[in-house]
């Protein structure tokens, strides 16, 4: 394109572009020198757009789609989803707004802090990390946890331990033969038996006992405990804690849950 370009540059050009596959750089390249209107080389910004360097390239989703994949309207509480960091953090900025049934505003949101979100993942090089947010609606939850173990987001191990034991066949048909193994009536595997109060929590996911009091907050995505940040682990401990002080309440006929 007429452009002198230095060895220092070509290094940066090779850093930034060294994940994109050379038969899509390639077509990155004809399609710059056609559509690029400038006579310098194209920025590293416009290749990568070329080559259609988005969520194929590092799994996680753009913008529009990531907007698309978020639980909204009235049962936005019972719907399940597996999203990335960058996903979550954005959901966190703009889930007041769809509290509110501002759609607009939220959509808003969402796309400003996820792009920038994203922008900074990719820029520093982090790998994906995907999390479940379960929802209370156990037939999406199934649906969402057999997606995201066929799509490599989440392992298997790591899904059943969402799934209620009695739904683990239904689970089990709604994977791939080679995933479903040794899953099938007569065959199924048992749940994780939890001590203390990770147990009782898991147990009052599946039966679906969680309090409606309880239930405005939005839920964690379930990580395990190295996962969390002290402040996490406090406020998970303070969630358990509340759960308990309400089944042991019910129990005892003061409180307003069912015995």
């Amino acid at each position: 394109m007429g452009d002198e370009v230095s060895t220092e540059r070509l290094l940066v050009y090779v850093e930034d572009l060294v994940d994109i596959p050379h038969e899509r750089l390639a077509m990155a390249f004809q399609r710059a020198r056609r559509e690029y209107e400038y006579p310098k080389l194209p920025p590293v910004a416009f290749i990568r757009r070329m080559a259609g360097a988005s969520a194929q390239l590092d799994g996680r989703p753009g913008p529009e789609e990531a907007w698309a994949r978020m639980p909204k309207g009235e049962c936005m509480e019972d719907d399940s989803i597996v999203w990335c960091e960058e996903e979550r953090i954005a959901y966190s900025a703009c889930r007041s707004l769809l509290i509110d049934g501002d759609q607009i505003g939220a959509r808003m949101a969402f796309k400003e802090r996820y792009e920038r979100e994203l922008a900074e993942a990719r820029s520093a090089g982090r790998r994906v990390r995907w999390s479940m947010s379960a929802g209370y609606d156990i037939g999406h939850r199934l649906t969402t946890l057999a997606n995201a173990v066929r799509e490599g987001r989440m392992g298997l191990d790591a899904a059943l331990d969402l799934v209620p034991g009695e739904r683990r066949n239904d689970f089990a048909q709604m994977l791939p033969p080679g995933k479903a193994k040794g899953l099938l009536t007569g065959n199924a595997r048992k749940g994780p038996d939890l001590p203390g109060l990770p147990g009782i929590l898991a147990k009052m996911r599946m039966e679906g006992m969680i309090p409606e009091e309880l239930r405005a907050d939005p839920r964690p995505p379930h990580m395990t405990p190295s996962d969390r940040s002290p402040e996490e682990a406090r406020e998970q401990r303070e969630r358990v804690h509340a759960q308990i002080d309400f089944l042991k309440r019910s129990r005892n006929g003061s409180g307003s849950g069912a015995a």
